[in-house]
């Protein structure tokens, strides 16, 4: 059976110019990845340069109520992108809203102890934060609909820094070890809703229901170009909570049987998964197939509606597709407990950007 070793978390990510690589039971303080010795073949670049190729990223799924989607603000350094998408189960349509966010110093934040990620623009007003101190973690947004889409109201609410609130910091060479990438993941339950209407003055309430989220903060030496893909599954079992997000990409560590990000949570219980081969032979409207090769991975992914977006700014060049479907098939704890997966919603993305 795969395992993997979960160390004490240090007091920084960066030592002395070194990554601390491993998977840690909690959270730094800082998620920050700035002072790498020579992260670029060897050679001595001005840390301007360098701190230029960090990327960030705030991914946050959610299912709750008919509606599964996915929350992300990503930080370009020059500009931020916030997009909210999400789906009603019962008819599959879709509701996709997004936009670009002026300069400033930094879009996402390093503080894993309070802080708060925003767009301000009154017609796609969205946030989502976090302390520690007031045991409050929330995802809320407004944004304004048009002919095509009605506006949208959201409002989530969960406890964070309680026991039964699990963490997990991955810390992975990006893919050799003079690079890094550190991610930190919050299994969340939820409660809240969505609420749609013509306008957003008409929409004065928000259901109070139960669902389950899963909020993943990145950081990384991205390459000039880069391709991932990202998996993520959310669904009551029988009165458990299974939350599982499988991710490939060009970027992943050499040694990937001893870094990677992949996760399964059961409960307060967390996982850490082995690395999986994702495949979809016949193109990405059609079934996708998960396996590893521990044998505690063995799905399929079925899309039901599918989001293509290409943005082109600057130098900069984002393609990448956002699928809702369903996973059928089994995973593996790391007790040896069988999860059987039947209809399970889920949200996939797909991603290439040209830097």
């Amino acid at each position: 059976m795969y395992s993997r070793n979960i160390k004490e978390t240090p007091k920084s990510i960066i030592h002395n110019g070194k990554a601390n690589f491993g998977t840690y039971k909690k959270v730094t303080e800082k998620l920050e990845i700035r002072g790498l010795k020579f992260p670029f073949i060897g050679i001595p670049t001005p840390k301007f340069f360098s701190n230029m190729r960090i990327r960030s990223r705030i991914a946050y799924m959610f299912n709750i109520g008919t509606y599964i989607g996915m929350v992300e603000f990503l930080d370009n350094k020059a500009f931020g992108l916030a997009e909210v998408i999400f789906w009603n189960k019962d008819t599959n349509q879709r509701f996709s809203y997004h936009t670009i966010m002026p300069t400033r110093k930094r879009f996402v934040p390093t503080n894993t102890q309070e802080a708060a990620c925003t767009s301000y623009r009154k017609t796609r007003y969205i946030k989502v934060n976090w302390s520690r101190k007031h045991k409050r973690h929330s995802l809320s947004f407004t944004v304004r609909g048009d002919k095509f889409r009605p506006a949208a109201k959201g409002s989530f609410i969960a406890t964070f820094n309680k026991p039964e609130t699990p963490e997990l910091l991955s810390v992975t060479p990006a893919p050799t070890t003079s690079k890094c990438s550190a991610t930190w993941l919050i299994p969340l339950k939820i409660k809240g809703g969505i609420n749609t209407g013509k306008h957003r003055k008409d929409i004065k309430s928000f259901p109070n229901e139960e669902g389950l989220a899963l909020m993943a903060m990145n950081r990384t030496y991205l390459k000039l170009h880069s391709k991932s893909e990202m998996m993520c599954g959310l669904v009551n079992i029988d009165g458990k909570d299974i939350i599982f997000r499988f991710t490939n990409t060009n970027q992943e560590a050499i040694n990937s049987d001893e870094y990677n990000d992949n996760i399964l949570s059961v409960d307060s219980s967390i996982t850490p998964m082995p690395p999986v081969c994702i495949t979809h032979p016949f193109g990405i409207n059609n079934k996708w197939v998960v396996q590893d090769t521990e044998n505690m991975v063995d799905l399929s992914f079925t899309p039901i509606s599918c989001s293509n977006r290409t943005l082109n700014i600057l130098i900069i060049r984002n393609v990448y597709t956002t699928i809702y479907g369903t996973f059928e098939g089994v995973l593996l704890t790391q007790d040896g407990e069988r999860i059987v997966l039947k209809n399970c919603p889920g949200i996939v993305k797909k991603n290439l950007l040209r830097l």
